[in-house]
C-alpha cells in the first residue's frame, strides 16, 4: 500500500479505479495502512497510516468520492522507538477503529460524530516489537486480536480491559483475517512452505494449529496479503499466481485461479469483490478474476 490511496469499483457496465488522494511528495510520503469509517451520514472517512513521527495518521472525509477535508490525528508514541503507524482496522462498534504503531502501543480511538477530531485510548497490550496486523472479533465478547513482530498474538476484551488470551507462533505473522467461527482466526505467516496458519482460541495452545501453504523460494512480506470469505482463503505468491482453499479440507490440493498466471511478477493483495476477485500486482496492475469461471 505504499504511495497512493485508491478505491476499485465494480459496476455492469465499466471497470475503473478512482484516485482519492494522492501525497504531496509520491516518492517521499508512504501510506502503511489504512481503513474506512461508516459514520452513518452521506460522507465515508478513510485513516491512513504513516511510517514518519510527524502526522503519523491522516484523515479524510469522502463525498461522491471527492476529498472535502483533510486532518492529521495526534497519537501519543514512545519516543525511545521508531515512529509511525503501522496497522489499522475499523471496530466493530460505530465510529470507533484502532492503530498499531511501529513503537509496539495499541491506539483504541474514538470518532466524534461530527468528524471533527477524535480521542484515544492506550491498551495495556504488551508487544516487544512493532505490531504487524489487527483485527475486531466477537466470540464470547467484543475483542481486538493484535499480532506483532515478536511473533505473539493477544486478544484484549474490551470489556474487561485486559489481555483475554495470548498465543505464541513459530514464525512471524503478517495479517490477521477472520473465518466463518468467531472462535477461529486464520493467520498469514512468513515460512517457505506453510504460509497459513488456523488456530481455535479455544483449544489452542493444547491444540495444534491447522498449517497448510504452497512451495515457494521466498516466505511472503509484509505488504502481501490474501483474504477470506465464508470457508473459502485467497492469496497471491511472488511468481503471480493466485490460489484458493477451501477451509474444510485444506489438506487438498487448492484451486489455481485462471489456466495462466494472473501476472508475471509479484501479487500484493487478492480480495473478494462480490462475485469476483481482485488481484493486485507489485506494479500496480489489477485483474478481476469470476469466482465461479476462473
Amino acid at each position: 500500500m505504499h504511495g497512493f490511496i485508491s478505491r476499485v469499483r465494480d459496476t455492469i457496465l465499466s471497470r475503473r479505479f478512482e484516485t482519492l488522494w494522492s501525497p504531496s511528495i509520491p516518492t517521499y510520503e508512504h501510506v502503511d495502512d489504512a481503513c474506512l469509517i461508516h459514520s452513518g451520514h452521506d460522507a465515508v472517512s478513510v485513516v491512513l497510516a504513516h511510517a514518519r513521527e510527524d502526522a503519523q495518521l491522516t484523515f479524510l472525509s469522502l463525498k461522491d468520492n471527492q476529498v472535502f477535508g483533510e486532518n492529521d490525528l495526534r497519537r501519543d508514541w514512545n519516543k525511545m522507538k521508531k515512529g509511525g503507524v503501522s496497522a489499522l482496522t475499523t471496530m466493530l462498534q460505530p465510529m470507533k477503529f484502532a492503530s498499531g504503531g511501529y513503537d509496539h502501543q495499541i491506539h483504541l480511538w474514538s470518532m466524534d460524530d461530527d468528524l471533527s477530531r477524535a480521542s484515544s485510548v492506550q491498551l495495556a497490550v504488551r508487544h516487544t516489537s512493532m505490531i504487524h496486523s489487527l483485527l475486531p472479533i466477537r466470540d464470547t465478547s467484543h475483542k481486538l486480536v493484535s499480532a506483532g513482530a515478536d511473533r505473539n498474538i493477544h486478544f484484549w476484551d474490551l470489556c474487561s480491559e485486559r489481555v483475554a488470551r495470548t498465543l505464541k507462533t513459530s514464525n512471524t505473522p503478517h495479517n490477521i483475517h477472520p473465518t466463518e467461527s468467531p472462535f477461529c482466526t486464520l493467520l498469514e505467516v512468513a515460512h517457505l512452505d506453510l504460509q497459513v496458519e488456523v488456530h481455535d482460541h479455544r483449544m489452542a495452545p493444547r491444540c495444534p494449529v491447522q498449517r497448510f501453504g504452497y512451495p515457494a523460494r521466498v516466505p511472503p512480506g509484509r505488504y502481501m496479503k490474501g483474504d477470506t470469505w465464508s470457508h473459502f482463503f485467497v492469496t497471491g505468491d511472488r511468481s503471480g499466481q493466485v490460489r484458493v482453499w477451501d477451509l474444510r479440507n485444506v489438506s487438498g490440493e487448492p484451486y489455481v485461479v485462471s489456466a495462466c498466471q494472473c501476472f508475471e511478477h509479484e501479487v500484493t493483495q487478492v480480495v473478494k469483490a462480490g462475485s469476483h476477485i481482485l488481484a493486485c500486482s507489485k506494479r500496480s496492475e489489477h485483474r478481476m478474476i469470476s469466482i465461479h469461471d476462473g
